[in-house]
């Protein structure tokens, strides 16, 4: 961990009622700040206290500008801090150049006020132990939570999302409830009239990538389809899937490539969801493709949930898997952490 840190100083923050818990655990896990509630938000720095402009759950792109926004907000004599779970390094790269104040679960912070710099840099460590993956979500609920935030700004009845995802209304209600007691959903009327809605969806995104059984694989097959280029693999690939009347859903950095998102500029592999009850090794050769343990330019992995195939889209040349879905698989790939960052600004937003 490198700190550096300009004068002694003694920092507190003083958090109003509302402020999500949340934050004071983060902001109270940094090295030598207090905090405590209060009925105005500030930042005390030796004694003086000067105005604190919150932003709790992250920051929407781009970084740079709304961070500037804050700053002139906050004024010469306040302070502006973004609180989330993690920000990404490029993110926390804007926001310093910005003048904006941040800290996250990962241990980064950078707090800058009059009298006080303080920077420390992340260390992935504090952010696991901090954050226990959410247990109890099979993939049938994964694809609830996908559908909800397809569509966050929706009211939702449980008996549509169950019908919007394509699952029993019991699922659906099982998954409301849990995202309800955690926070992340509202609740509105009762019986029939009861309608929920995502508080905050980027605090429900993050909250799914945590679940086990939102990124794991259940078995892959890695093969190789002779094309010049990324295009010439997509159109060979699509074409035959299309010949054969093979239902799948592309997904990773392939589908952001697809939908015009360049994350990435090597596309080692195009990840393609299909369904779990066909055998990975046929769908291969099905295609043309030859099944290969080195130098493979396709990898089929076996949809359990069919959390990419339902909800699936069209995006010429091929079927892609809904955004959400296409992040959290981009996460597990090769150095696929920043560019599934890159797409979740692109794509999603929140």
């Amino acid at each position: 961990m490198k700190m550096v840190q300009v004068a002694e100083t003694q920092v507190r923050f003083d958090l109003e009622p509302g402020t999500p818990e949340r934050v004071r655990v983060i902001l109270a896990a940094i090295p030598g700040i207090a905090v405590r509630r209060a009925k105005k938000a500030e930042v005390c720095v030796h004694g003086r206290a000067y105005r604190l402009m919150l932003l709790p759950n992250g920051i929407q792109p781009p970084a740079q500008m709304a961070g500037q926004l804050m700053t002139e907000l906050a004024g010469p004599e306040g302070m502006a801090l973004v609180v989330a779970e993690k920000l990404a390094k490029h993110v926390r790269a804007a926001l310093e150049g910005a003048r904006c104040s941040y800290a996250d679960a990962t241990g980064a912070a950078h707090l800058v006020a009059p009298g006080l710099l303080l920077h420390i840099e992340p260390t992935a460590r504090r952010s696991q132990a901090a954050i226990p993956p959410p247990r109890g979500i099979g993939a049938l609920g994964v694809r609830v939570v996908q559908t909800l935030l397809a569509e966050h700004a929706e009211a939702w009845a449980v008996t549509t999302l169950a019908a919007r995802a394509g699952v029993s209304a019991g699922e659906a209600h099982r998954v409301v409830l849990r995202l309800q007691t955690e926070g992340l959903l509202t609740a509105a009327g009762a019986g029939k009239a009861r309608r929920r809605r995502v508080a905050n969806p980027h605090d429900v995104l993050e909250w799914l990538a945590r679940v086990p059984a939102a990124r794991r694989i259940h078995a892959r097959v890695r093969a190789f389809l002779y094309a010049r280029d990324p295009d010439d693999l997509l159109a060979r690939f699509a074409h035959a899937a299309s010949e054969r009347d093979l239902t799948y859903a592309m997904t990773g950095a392939a589908a952001a490539y697809v939908m015009g998102t360049r994350a990435t500029t090597a596309l080692p592999e195009l990840m393609i969801r299909i369904p779990p009850t066909l055998d990975l090794a046929d769908v291969a050769t099905t295609v043309g493709a030859e099944v290969v343990e080195g130098g493979a330019n396709l990898a089929f992995v076996r949809d359990v949930g069919e959390v990419g195939i339902y909800g699936r889209a069209m995006c010429a040349p091929a079927y892609v898997a809904p955004p959400v879905r296409v992040w959290l698989d981009m996460l597990g790939e090769p150095r696929g952490e920043d560019a599934a960052t890159l797409f979740r600004e692109a794509m999603l937003a929140y």
